[in-house]
């Protein structure tokens, strides 16, 4: 196969993994309604539900009643593009080519909304041990611009799923200090689209552009594990930590031209670790209505130092450099317990982005700093069942892109990035 195509038909995958549309790097944090309401400060301490099954299992040996929590996230990200000069590279010796503009449109709005649900089951079996099984997403994404943008050599759709079942353990070994375990089965799959310049070939960029398709999935395994330190009768210190999950992805990809004829069907396998973290939380009950609840975790990014692909064929083989970094999150939560009935939550954060610049940030989503508002709060619909809702609204600054690929081709622009999160979650007391 000419040299040229076979560097164009791997372009799908030497883009990024996607990114999340929520937190930092491709995470997706809305794993509890409750602590969505506080922008998730504290949720290694605050143990108020089951959804401590995933933030840190230790916080099962506070629930007193079996407990089965199901909520519903939805997850509305905004991200449009804006060109500022995106160009094609140097084809050598085709005059006229050089730096010629890449054509295309804006792609629309890329950021598409999604539903992330997630499930726990909580049992005290004595005052001494408790049990849990959680599911949730712990990431994923889904972005779509259309075929004919200016960056469709860069990206056109993204799909991530996660999904991960994690049964748990909770041990109260003193008065003051509760250790929790759990042990993750994790499913990823991914598909991934893009554009091809298979005019390129003939001396004549974008005259002629294919489509390329990647699938691949797997499963994995990790664990997680906590404390809580009852300090004071009011005051609880939680520490947690999930471990990285390392999948080797391994699935189909396809390069196809206008037609729909098939010029490359691989086998294709790639390695990546989905990185741990480690979160230290503060829960303080001011007086009977208040409280106050903060942390910060560390998320280990930098795990995330290339995307290597490799086919049976050699024809969609590739290495694209990424070099994240490990990224902080801050958060501070404030909870108002009104009556028997009713209870509120505020809450801020501050996100750090993994990605260290411009050449480094993706187009199959810009992933920037995030600064957090959120709103929530709880009705006691009875004795038994527990209604929760949520909203909270990510402040993001346009982020720029300048990427280049690995055959000349630059994308450089800046998106208008936000997103919206609304959270709706029923829980059963038993």
């Amino acid at each position: 196969m000419n040299s040229k195509l076979k560097n164009i038909s791997a372009l799908i995958l030497i883009g990024s993994l996607p990114q999340a549309v929520s937190a930092a790097g491709f995470a997706i944090k809305e794993q509890s309604v409750t602590s969505l309401g506080r922008a998730f400060a504290g949720s290694a301490a605050v143990a108020e539900d089951a959804s401590t099954i995933f933030f840190n299992p230790a916080g099962l040996t506070y629930l007193k009643r079996g407990e089965l929590d199901m909520g519903l996230n939805y997850i509305k990200p905004q991200s449009e593009f804006r060109n500022e000069g995106s160009s094609v590279p140097d084809f050598g010796g085709f005059g006229g080519f050089s730096g010629q503009p890449l054509t295309g449109g804006d792609g629309g709005d890329a950021g598409h909304e999604a539903f992330v649900p997630n499930f726990y089951l909580s049992h005290p079996v004595n005052d001494k041990i408790s049990l849990g099984l959680g599911v949730s997403a712990p990431f994923g994404l889904v972005t779509e611009y259309r075929d004919d943008w200016v960056g469709r050599y860069f990206a056109v759709k993204s799909e991530m799923l996660t999904l991960n079942f994690n049964p748990t353990i909770a041990i109260k070994a003193t008065d003051k200090l509760s250790l929790g375990f759990g042990v993750s089965a994790q499913y990823i799959d991914v598909k991934l689209t893009q554009m091809a310049d298979l005019g390129a070939r003939a001396g004549f960029p974008q005259a002629a552009d294919g489509k390329v398709k990647l699938g691949a999935d797997d499963w994995g395994y990790g664990y997680n594990l906590g404390l809580i330190y009852q300090a004071t009768d009011t005051t609880r210190v939680g520490l947690s930590f999930r471990s990285k999950i390392s999948h080797t992805l391994e699935g189909d990809g396809t390069l196809k031209d206008a037609n729909g004829n098939t010029l490359v069907d691989d086998n294709v396998e790639a390695d990546v670790d989905l990185p741990e973290t480690l979160s230290l939380a503060i829960h303080h009950q001011i007086n009977s209505k208040w409280s106050v609840s903060a942390d910060a975790t560390l998320t280990r990014w930098n795990r995330f130092s290339e995307l290597n692909i490799k086919s049976d064929g050699g024809q969609l083989s590739s290495i694209k450099p990424e070099d994240w970094e490990n990224s902080m999150r801050y958060g501070l939560g404030l909870s108002y317990q009104h009556n028997d009935k009713w209870q509120f939550r505020t809450g801020v954060a501050y996100d750090e982005t993994p990605i260290p610049n411009s050449e480094r940030r993706t187009a199959r989503i810009p992933g920037t700093d995030r600064k957090w508002v959120a709103f929530g709060a709880s009705y006691h619909y009875s004795d038994n069942i527990v209604i929760d809702a949520a909203y909270a609204h990510l402040f993001m600054d346009d982020p720029s892109i300048n990427e280049t690929d690995d055959n000349g081709y630059n994308l450089r622009g800046e998106y208008d990035a936000s997103v919206d999160i609304v959270g709706l979650q029923l829980r059963w007391l038993m």
